[in-house]
Formats: structure tokens, C-alpha cells, sequence
């Protein structure tokens, strides 16, 4: 009987050692495999994206302004051939006004990005008479965004016959006069009037007979239905002088310019998927 207890118990120690040892190892194969994730996603986050290199610059227009900007680009692809997006703020901004986060967004799908002063603005020359002058005087602004894309089409690592300009209000209007005299071939044009689109252009309701006018091709326009009268301005633009592919979008909001692209982030990307499917 002695001898039966004892082998009874032998057996019961041994078998709960058994499922002791089991626990255990279970457990540290989760450690294993814990440790496993935890280092893959160091991995990930230790992933180091492209270093963009911003090269300040200065060229002088017709009538001898100093126009002040910023070339963005991706140091691994500072001599490769690029399409290149121009970037035009609005009146009582400056270059400032572009978020980086919308700059890198380009860089990353391929493009180059410019960004700079108008006259009167930010780094750049003092404008000729009053500042409000330069909304309509069409020996001003407009040979500022010239000088700056005759200056982009000789950068090395641009491609000249691909260039896009991006503006907010009177931005917008040189995008689409750069569309019209520059060899621009994607304007996209955010809150612009139309006042300031006939006085810097030349092109008004007297045009409209004519048999033949140019047309803007790849043009895409934003603005708010509750922005003033820039929507009827813009549809105005939109009809008689944009040929397809065109588009244009309206949202129901009464913000301007940059202010309607911070509202409306959607926008950014509707700009976005424009640029890579026609720049």
C-alpha cells in the first residue's frame, strides 16, 4: 500500500510538472512573437523619406523688379527632368501661405514645386503706385509670373514643356494669364475673378463675336457658391475661354482662395489627381 501512495504521487508531481512546463513555454512563444512585431514596426518607422532641399532664388522682371521664391525638390531628384507646379498667392499673402504639407504631396508624386512672391509682397520689390494697383494693371504681376517661368524653363531638372500654376484669387487669374502667354499647360485657378482676369488678359465681352479667341486647355477652376459673384465670373471664364479638358467645381461655402482650400481639404486632392492626370 506504502509503495502505491508513493508511486501514486510521483505520478501526479510529474504530470503537473508536465503542464507546468507547457505554460511556460507557451507563453514565452507570445513573447517571441511580440518582439517579433515590435521590430518590424521600428523598422517601418525608421523608414527615412526623401530629404526635399529648398533653394531660395531671386530674378528680375522686364521692368527691373526683384521677385523673391522658393524651388522645392527631392535631393535624390534635383538634376532629373520634372514637370513643375508654380504656386501664386493671393493678394496680402506671400509664398508663406502654401502649407508644406500640400508641397510635399507634389514632391512625392513627381513634380517640382515653385513658390513665390508677387510684387509688393513678402521678400519682393515694392509694387509701382498703390498697392491695390497690382489687382488690375496689367504691366505688373503678370511680368512677374513671366520672369519666374522663363527662369523655370532654364533650371536645370525641369521639364519646360510640363508646367503647372496653382493660384488663389488674383493667383489664380496669373495662373490662367501664364496658361495664355507663357506656355503654361495646366492653369488651375482657386477663387479669381473675373475683373481682374479681363485686365490682365485683354479678353472681354467684346471678344465674343470674333470668330476665333484662344482657348485654355487642362484649365481646372474652384470657388465658393457663396464667395461674392467670383462663381458667376468663374463660369463666365469657364465657358468662353477654357477648351476640354476642363472642369470646374464649386462648393457650397463662402470662404476665398486659401481660406477655401483649408475648409475644404478635398480640394487639395482634387487638384492633385488634376495635375497627374494632365501634367
Amino acid at each position: 500500500m506504502k509503495i502505491l501512495t508513493l508511486s501514486l504521487a510521483v505520478l501526479i508531481f510529474t504530470s503537473l510538472t508536465g503542464c507546468t512546463k507547457d505554460r511556460n513555454e507557451f507563453s514565452r512563444l507570445q513573447d517571441s512573437d511580440n518582439n517579433k512585431t515590435s521590430q518590424v514596426s521600428n523598422v517601418k518607422s525608421n523608414n527615412i523619406p526623401p530629404v526635399v532641399i529648398t533653394e531660395d532664388f531671386t530674378v528680375t522682371t522686364s521692368d527691373n523688379k526683384e521677385i523673391s521664391g522658393s524651388l522645392y525638390f527631392s535631393e535624390s531628384k534635383k538634376d532629373e527632368s520634372q514637370p513643375l507646379v508654380i504656386l501664386v498667392h493671393q493678394f496680402n499673402q506671400s509664398r508663406a501661405e502654401w502649407q508644406q504639407s500640400f508641397i510635399d504631396s507634389m514632391l512625392v508624386n513627381g513634380f517640382k514645386v515653385l513658390a513665390y512672391d508677387i510684387r509688393g509682397h513678402g521678400k519682393s520689390s515694392r509694387q509701382n503706385g498703390k498697392l491695390e494697383d497690382i489687382l488690375t494693371d496689367p504691366e505688373q504681376a503678370p511680368l512677374d509670373i513671366k520672369a519666374v517661368t522663363v527662369w523655370a524653363k532654364k533650371r536645370q531638372g525641369i521639364d519646360s514643356s510640363r508646367i503647372a500654376v496653382i493660384g488663389t484669387s488674383i493667383g489664380g487669374n496669373l495662373a490662367l494669364y501664364a496658361a495664355l502667354n507663357c506656355g503654361v499647360k495646366v492653369p488651375v485657378a482657386v477663387s479669381n475673378g473675373k475683373y481682374s482676369f479681363e485686365a490682365f488678359t485683354g479678353y472681354n465681352e467684346m471678344m465674343m463675336g470674333r470668330p476665333y479667341f484662344p482657348k485654355m486647355k487642362n484649365a481646372l477652376l474652384i470657388c465658393g457658391s457663396k464667395d461674392g459673384d467670383h462663381e458667376a465670373g468663374q463660369k463666365w471664364i469657364y465657358d468662353n475661354f477654357c477648351g476640354d479638358p476642363k472642369e470646374m467645381k464649386v462648393y457650397d461655402s463662402a470662404k476665398h482662395g486659401k481660406f477655401l482650400l483649408e475648409e475644404k481639404p478635398e480640394a487639395k486632392d482634387l487638384i492633385l489627381n488634376w495635375l497627374k492626370k494632365y501634367l
